[in-house]
């Protein structure tokens, strides 16, 4: 079956802040027997202004990846995460699904 991830990228702009959502969030994550790909809070941005965190989450496939994110419990995880960031959000399945 193939994986599913969150692939994130943004900004932090209260780090004092972000620590009410940061520790929920990884033991969300261990719950939901995801993984971190990638934790990064210095990306090297070549093109385009995506913020400087990025963060790869695995998940055991796309509806696990969905669910997790869909759930009552992680909506409400957001609402810690707002006031102190700003982030972009996206889950996608394993594999090339752009060929021709």
């Amino acid at each position: 079956m193939a994986k599913g991830y969150w692939n994130i990228v943004g900004s932090i702009s209260n780090p004092e802040g972000i620590g009410a959502y940061i520790v929920p969030f990884e033991a969300y994550l261990a719950k939901c027997n995801a993984r971190f790909l990638c934790r990064e809070l210095h990306t090297d941005v070549r093109e385009g202004n995506p913020g400087h965190l990025t963060l790869i989450v695995e998940f055991e496939s796309l509806a696990a990846a969905k669910q997790a994110y869909d759930s009552p419990e992680y909506q409400e995880m957001i609402k810690l995460r707002e006031p102190h960031s700003q982030i972009s959000l996206t889950i996608l399945e394993e594999g090339d699904h752009a060929v021709h």
